[in-house]
């Protein structure tokens, strides 16, 4: 029987109070294109945004270079920065999953009390695979954060992991104490068809129907990601149902125009649109690839 992942994929914009959500980042493009925009749209709006870090406000995603008033907002408690001895460290520096709990609780009352209509909660956890039994650490952690979160009809959070940091098996542990996988907003979306950026690894994942009146869309978005990155770039093409011929001639010129060294991997590609490629001759051009196959682990 396959395997059905329990757990939603969202984009950042669709996070809603009661979610939980995992960011499994593989470098800080990805990080900040979801983080900014979580706290970004908090601070846009009636919310509380409470980001336990040991950074400060003007070097965390989404607000550098921002043009919001970050003294102003600190001031006013509509953010919150609070180190990790403050939130969740015990005076000889080892991570209290129930300070943790304390501190989650406190910031959600106060907000309530405030009158801010939602809090947003983040927190990058990696350094947490450096503490004593840094696993275990990190899943009591997620735990503590759960429990806060979940139930609440106000609150919502999005814990960052450096996936680079973990193991497969820890991260698998982790994506399984979450029901909602983070991802980034779609740079393209009109109802037929959705492009998104994904980095694990680089490159778009097609959703949807592409046909003569998107390949201009595709063709814009492929040659940004192209720009952005040298090297290989891929394409999930897992939950694209229909792709025309234009289409994979689309993105076999494409592929001839990668520099030197690179390729445009296809990945999960559907048995009959490999036998499209196949049959024109597609295949045999050396830098567009079939890439991995469907049924590899979701990340």
């Amino acid at each position: 029987m396959e395997n059905i992942p329990w757990f939603d994929e969202r984009p950042v914009s669709e996070v809603r109070p009661g979610d939980h959500g995992l960011l499994g980042y593989v470098d800080a493009e990805e990080r900040d294109r979801v983080v900014g925009p979580f706290v970004r749209a908090g601070l846009a709006t009636e919310e509380k945004v409470v980001y336990i870090t040991d950074q400060p406000a003007e070097s965390l995603p989404g607000l550098e270079r921002c043009s919001l008033d970050l003294a102003r907002l600190k001031s006013s408690r509509q953010l919150r920065l609070l180190s990790r001895r403050e939130a969740c460290l015990s005076r000889a520096g080892a991570f209290e999953p129930a300070k943790l709990a304390d501190t989650l609780d406190r910031e959600r009352e106060s907000a309530f009390g405030e009158g801010y209509r939602a809090v947003r909660v983040t927190m990058d956890s990696t350094w947490l695979l450096t503490e004593p039994g840094g696993a275990e650490a990190m899943l009591s952690c997620e735990d503590r954060v759960d429990r806060a979160i979940s139930p609440s009809t106000m609150a919502m959070g999005v814990c960052q992991v450096d996936v680079r940091r973990c193991g497969t098996a820890q991260f698998g542990a982790l994506r399984d104490s979450h029901e909602v996988l983070m991802r980034v907003d779609a740079e393209f979306d009109d109802g037929i068809l959705t492009i998104r950026r994904i980095y694990g690894p680089f490159g778009l994942k097609l959703r949807g129907e592409l046909d003569a009146s998107r390949h201009s869309h595709v063709s814009e978005h492929l040659l940004r990601a192209m720009a952005s990155r040298r090297g290989d770039i891929h394409l999930d093409v897992a939950e694209l149902d229909f792709i025309d011929i234009g289409g994979l001639n689309l993105l076999a010129q494409h592929a001839a125009e990668l520099p030197r060294g690179g390729a445009l991997y296809l990945d999960h590609l559907r048995p009959d649109v490999e036998n499209v490629i196949t049959m024109v001759g597609w295949n045999r051009l050396p830098r567009l690839r079939p890439g991995a196959r469907t049924g590899g682990a979701a990340r």
